[in-house]
């Protein structure tokens, strides 16, 4: 079953959030590339009528981990509150059931700090690149995500991700579960969360090195659009769009991830969903 619009519950759910700044993160399923086009513009233009900003536009180029998916777009817009996100999404209705075929919408409460830190670390990307070893492409290490393609890339998805232009930019849309509590193999007593932030703290300076950085970071707050028959339902944690200056640099990075930092990622994640996205051309 297709969805396009929300339902009675997941509008319930969504009125009963706090009137505060949120984004709205929509995984898009194209019928007429022609008229998805206008639709852009169109829901773009409406975005900005409501004091939103669209801060992502993006074309999926593939899906490196988290299964099969029929989206071949995200949209990332920013709304100052709850009210203004909804009258939005629903002021272009008649356009978007023209246009799409399934949505799975998220809402998410951006959280602005991690963005700005890495940001203003940037100058550092040479001094990191040299100590970490990331200015060549290593071996890649038979660490065991790469062996679960519900957590992270796999050969054949990474096959693929060598097809792309390996120059180009693009942004790379992370979507995470965690466990409860990790699942350490010393039965260490702590939560998902608190182990995925000890992986984000040692792969964040191979990140800069790179020349990268999370450009949104957010905690998801419900679903909007989506129901148990999509690919993406899950309750989901976290969300992010991570910029890279190439998939070069991406792999480069991730072949010389620290196995200690991998251990803490595995050991958090449930699942995780992983599209490398760049923009429309």
């Amino acid at each position: 079953m297709m969805a396009t619009e929300p339902t009675i519950e997941q509008r319930t759910r969504f009125q009963n959030l706090p009137q505060d700044q949120l984004a709205l993160v929509q995984f898009l399923s194209i019928k007429d590339q022609t008229t998805f086009v206008q639709y852009r513009t169109a829901s773009e233009r409406v975005v900005k009528a409501h004091g939103g900003q669209r801060t992502h536009d993006v074309q999926v180029d593939q899906i490196l981990a988290g299964g099969e998916m029929p989206f071949q777009a995200i949209t990332v817009d920013r709304f100052p509150s709850k009210n203004t996100a909804l009258s939005a999404f629903d002021s272009i209705n008649t356009e978007r059931r023209a246009t799409l075929t399934d949505i799975f919408a998220l809402v998410v409460r951006p959280v602005d700090r991690i963005p700005r830190l890495v940001k203003a670390m940037g100058f550092l990307s040479p001094f990191f690149s040299r100590i970490l070893g990331t200015t060549t492409e290593k071996d890649i290490p038979s660490f065991a995500e790469l062996a679960d393609p519900q957590k992270g890339p796999v050969p054949e998805t990474l096959a693929v991700l060598r097809q792309h232009d390996p120059s180009t930019p693009f942004y790379m849309m992370n979507l995470n579960k965690y466990y409860p509590t990790a699942r350490y193999t010393n039965d260490e007593d702590i939560s998902g969360e608190q182990a995925y932030n000890r992986y984000s703290s040692r792969i964040l300076p191979y990140l800069v090195s790179v020349g990268g950085y999370p450009d949104i970071v957010g905690h998801v707050l419900t679903t909007l659009v989506g129901d148990e028959t999509s690919p993406l339902h899950e309750n989901w944690s976290d969300f992010a769009m991570v910029y890279y200056p190439s998939r070069g640099t991406f792999i480069k990075m991730m072949t010389n991830t620290p196995k200690k930092g991998i251990y803490h990622r595995d050991a958090s994640l449930q699942r995780a969903v992983l599209m490398p996205s760049s923009e429309w051309q």
